[in-house]
């Protein structure tokens, strides 16, 4: 009989689940949101539960909370579990946020206090360059625009805030990428092909770990028309008080206007004295 039980609970349960999963998919959404992800929306929505003045929840409690079937809070309580977003209580059978939404949460407020400090100076680079200006961070094999000041004469940069780019092919990635062991870049490139975007693009992780190694020395890289027809760049990183490169900058402009001679003048003096002044703010001493 208890089996019987058992079964018919579990029966009753896999039906509320489907009734509400059919719903939520059959859900119209406005033309605009028909890329959203619904279970993503739900686990999202879990997550923002988790407050100030409710840092601990039961598992029966977020599924009251949220109005879903139990056993889907359990299946992304589960997940996010997994993944390190959430920890369980052993002793009192709750859940509450994990280490990585707090990571997160730290390198948001590291990004923007790190904006804070860079704007200034790549204000002032740009008034003295009137080129655009940029600072990137690396995500794995991309590097990820976390700001843009506009040329203010010359070609003006239509990259905006966010736009990535594969970082073996631009002058920020290349800087980013540039203190990487060649055993370090085999294992961040493996099984992945490096893709040519002119014919200066490095296309091997041989061929890129030279040209690391050679703009390392130099302090800076450098692009001539090697990413975008006609446009220029000059690259260099910013060090936190440890000494690592956390981010870099470049600056852009016409190939027309600035020639090598210029760009590795004036210009990289520039882009290096700006950096230069970046990390000292940031801790880093020589």
């Amino acid at each position: 009989t208890c089996v019987l039980h058992r079964a018919a609970g579990n029966v009753q349960q896999h039906l509320a689940d489907f009734l509400y999963n059919r719903k939520t998919m059959t859900q119209p959404y406005p033309p605009e949101d028909r890329y959203l992800v619904p279970g993503l929306m739900r686990g999202m929505r879990l997550l923002e539960k988790f407050t100030h003045n409710q840092q601990e929840w039961r598992l029966s409690e977020l599924a009251r909370a949220l109005e879903l079937p139990r056993s889907t809070v359990f299946r992304l309580v589960h997940t996010l579990e997994k993944l390190k977003y959430l920890e369980r209580h052993p002793q009192r059978k709750t859940f509450q946020l994990g280490n990585r939404v707090l990571n997160l949460g730290f390198e948001y407020l590291a990004s923007q206090e790190m904006l804070e400090v860079v704007r200034p100076f790549l204000t002032i680079l740009n008034e003295q360059t009137r080129c655009s200006v940029h600072l990137g961070v690396l995500d794995n094999r991309e590097v990820v625009y976390l700001l843009r000041i506009a040329g203010r004469q010359h070609l003006a940069s239509n990259v905006g805030v966010g736009t990535r780019f594969p970082a073996h092919a631009t002058t920020m990635g290349r800087v980013l990428l540039s203190e990487c062991s060649l055993q370090e870049l085999q294992k961040l490139y493996e099984g992945i092909e490096l893709r040519k975007i002119t014919e200066q693009t490095a296309i091997s992780v041989q061929e890129l770990h030279q040209l690391l190694g050679e703009e390392r020395k130099r302090g800076y890289s450098l692009s001539l028309s090697a990413f975008e027809a006609g446009v220029v760049s000059v690259g260099t990183g910013i060090r936190d008080a440890s000494g690592k490169i956390i981010a870099a900058i470049n600056i852009t402009g016409s190939e027309t206007v600035f020639g090598r001679e210029v760009l590795e003048g004036e210009i990289k003096d520039r882009v290096l004295e700006a950096a230069g002044a970046i990390s000292k703010r940031l801790g880093y001493r020589v």
